[in-house]
């Protein structure tokens, strides 16, 4: 089984290695283009020819993140404007945006709102976002494809919603027979028939495979969904593309290829239930998540961009990034025959001035038919229009645009993102020596990492993780950003699984991060797993280096700082005594591999010698101004102290039963008892530093089997464990 592995780790670095080296077929992946700046003044949109419009709105908060990633918009005739719900940023990002193309304006008449429990007049907040304007009734519907029932991830959202936009307001359907469990799904309004048609197949990393051979359509006049038997259909699409194409009366569909290459493309005529492969000459490439929309004029339904993926041994890699295509094809639905567009392609600036190129998951494509423009919208590209004239057809009606507004200031929050709950009431009286089972389901994020208790905000934060394969283009090391909120018992995606967005550290498991309660930050060392897998990230751009995460702002800074960073590893502690972040990396071949970070002066500087700390989690201890760390195996403990200021190691042989056969041995320190609290397997064990011993708890009802991680509340006063759930324990002598 370990060779196995080992064949899979090194033929996924191959692939990152062909990645970053520039091997993929430059046949069918051209260069990027020289990078078009907007014109400042008032200007008309060419035709035939890809054109900037605008860029993409900043971050309400000020933050690094970028709004709408992962949302789908759709062009409302009667406001003349694009609507746009959602996205994965910022943080449970619930917002409605509009962009107006005449005016290159963006409007933001539903912030989002933070409330919990969430508000029940709008959709809940997340990624992927699909919608689809209905011109008999003039709404637009919004479906959500990120909804799955997992602990990866933060919500289920499990109806339709109907927005009118000339009440500004949401309306949820509360359909009978909703579709659950999906991913990256897309919906499209079918005039002929009357109905909401939605994407027939699941993204496969999510396991949801419910409907390999169904095809789910709604009915507005009874309120119902229906799921058509549709054997020989498309199956297991990974981000498709799906568009209506009014004049045949068919939904089109474009599934990324495979091994083989080319995407595939099919239509599905709703009236008889009926999926039919188109055979073209020419096709695509296999992109996942492109930009698609159906342009009138041109009697086509136009394609652009995606992610492709890198052909070789391994057929076509999606996972773990790809490449940024840039060509624009157009479909005859009719005729069932693709063909590649001369018209030049929107311009994705590189990536914080470093060597590689950003990736965009999801691009928003929609015709407005009151400009006849396609108009395009991407974070990292900004808002791009196309206006295409057939050949031989009349000239286009001119469209000027505005002068390009002024770019809005906006300035990082003076108070806090998430101002601190009031207290947990059950907390604050939990019955000492007991157990007690916390609510917000099961977990978010991966495993393999540790937790750290922000003071300042009151949550339990985690990052990144294995096992993370929190979305389409994850590599199962995720760099998501999770919170744990004690006061309300709920879990918080604060940033989703993203390989290619906004600056953090790189994706990784057995990471290094503690919060520092001298400058009310998390220090984050930000190297990748042991396996090294940074691969997900754009080339150019591992995320390595110093961060901190301001979890009042909610915002990640990278620091410049000196000397050798701490190597991969999650032994680490803030010292209270010498202010300083101690980290001991598990990669075992450096040596030394203790290594302190002064944040006062961000300098890094060797001290002990190697020691095997694989798979440990450890905390600091007031009273021997120590970080404190357990060495555990099957038969046998060592309870170690480590003093960073005189740089040297003590096993502090204590007294009473060791604490073997806890395979990760995770504690916490509790500054109330002088004790530190150490759960797992089934047993709860109290280490007091007075007394130097060990003692076993008679805890009523016993500890949870497997706890990955300890803290300690200073807010509540009481020990969280995350183990299946979240564990409240209070210690008492």
């Amino acid at each position: 089984m370990r060779t196995i592995i080992a064949l899979v780790a090194l033929s996924l670095l191959l692939v990152c290695a062909a990645l970053r080296a520039g091997e993929p077929e430059k046949e069918k992946i051209p260069p990027p283009p020289p990078k078009v700046d907007a014109p400042a003044g008032e200007c008309a949109v060419p035709e035939n020819k890809w054109f900037k419009i605008a860029e993409v709105p900043a971050d309400p908060l000020g933050r690094e993140l970028e709004p709408g990633r992962g949302a789908f918009w759709c062009f409302e005739p009667q406001s003349k404007a694009f609507l746009r719900y959602g996205g994965y940023t910022p943080t449970d990002d619930n917002a409605l945006w509009t962009f107006d193309l005449a005016q290159r304006k963006w409007a933001n008449p539903l912030k989002s709102n933070y409330a919990w429990p969430p508000p029940e007049d709008r959709p809940g907040a997340g990624a992927w976002w699909s919608a689809a304007y209905d011109a008999k009734r003039k709404v637009v519907w919004f479906a959500c494809g990120s909804g799955v029932a997992a602990r990866t991830h933060a919500a289920l959202f499990d109806d339709l919603w109907q927005y009118d936009p000339a009440k500004g307001t949401f309306t949820a359907m509360k359909s009978k027979g909703f579709p659950k469990l999906s991913a990256t799904t897309r919906i499209v309004y079918d005039a002929k028939n009357d109905l909401v048609v939605r994407a027939p197949a699941y993204d496969g990393e999510w396991a949801a495979m419910h409907n390999r051979d169904q095809t789910w359509v709604y009915s507005p006049e009874k309120n119902v969904w229906e799921a058509r038997k549709t054997p020989g259909g498309p199956k297991n699409a990974l981000s498709a593309a799906f568009v209506y194409e009014p004049d045949a009366g068919v939904c089109v569909y474009v599934k990324p290829g495979g091994a083989d290459g080319p995407a595939e493309t099919w239509t599905f005529d709703a009236a008889a239930g009926a999926w039919k492969k188109l055979e073209s000459k020419e096709n695509p490439p296999g992109a996942a998540a492109p930009g698609a929309c159906y342009d009138p004029v041109a009697k086509a339904v136009v394609l652009y961009g995606g992610v492709g993926g890198v052909k070789g041994a391994y057929g076509y890699l999606f996972r773990g990034g790809g490449v940024q295509l840039h060509e624009t094809w157009a479909l005859d639905a009719a005729k069932g025959q693709w063909r590649k567009l001369d018209v030049g392609a929107p311009a994705i600036p590189k990536l914080h001035g470093e060597g590689g190129r950003r990736f965009e998951l999801v691009c928003a494509m929609d015709y407005d038919s009151a400009r006849q423009a396609i108009v395009l919208a991407a974070p990292t590209m900004g808002v791009w229009a196309l206006r295409l004239r057939p050949e031989g057809a009349a000239a286009l009606p001119e469209l000027k645009c505005a002068a390009l507004p002024a770019a809005e200031k906006i300035e990082a929050p003076k108070d806090p993102v998430f101002p601190p709950a009031e207290p947990n009431k059950k907390l604050l009286e939990i019955k000492p020596n007991t157990w007690v089972k916390l609510g917000g389901g099961g977990r978010l994020g991966g495993g393999e990492v540790p937790w750290t208790y922000d003071e300042a905000t009151g949550f339990v934060l985690k990052y990144g993780g294995c096992n993370n394969g929190g979305t389409t283009f994850a590599s199962g090391y995720g760099n998501d950003l999770c919170a744990y909120d004690p006061a309300t018992e709920r879990w918080i995606a604060l940033r989703w699984v993203d390989p290619c967005g906004p600056p953090r550290p790189a994706n990784g498991c057995t990471r290094s991060y503690t919060y520092d309660p001298e400058h009310k930050v998390t220090w984050f060392q930000g190297g990748t797993s042991g396996n090294q897998l940074a691969y997900s990230l754009p080339p150019g751009w591992d995320g390595s280096g110093t961060w901190i995460y301001d979890g009042l702002k909610d915002r990640f800074e990278l620091r410049k700082t000196t000397g050798r960073g701490a190597g991969v590893g999650v032994v680490n502690c803030y010292d209270r005594a010498n202010k300083r972040v101690v980290v001991v990396s598990k990669q075992a071949w450096q040596v030394p591999n203790v290594t302190v970070l002064d944040p006062a002066a961000c300098a890094w500087a060797d001290q002990a010698p190697v020691r095997a700390m694989q798979y440990t989690y450890a905390c600091y201890v007031d009273t021997l101004k120590a970080m404190f760390v357990i060495e555990s195996d099957k038969d046998s403990a060592k309870t170690l102290a480590y003093d960073a200021a005189a740089g040297a190691w003590k096993d502090l042989a204590p007294k009473g039963e060791a604490p073997t056969g806890v395979g990760r041995p995770a504690t916490a320190y509790d500054p109330e008892t002088d004790a530190v609290l150490l759960a797992g397997e089934g047993k709860t064990l109290i280490y007091t530093v007075k007394e130097n011993a060990w003692k076993l708890l008679a805890a009523d009802p016993p500890a949870p089997k497997i706890a990955e991680c300890v803290v300690y509340d200073t807010r509540h006063k009481v020990f969280l464990a995350l183990a299946d759930a979240v564990y409240a324990f209070k210690y008492k002598p």
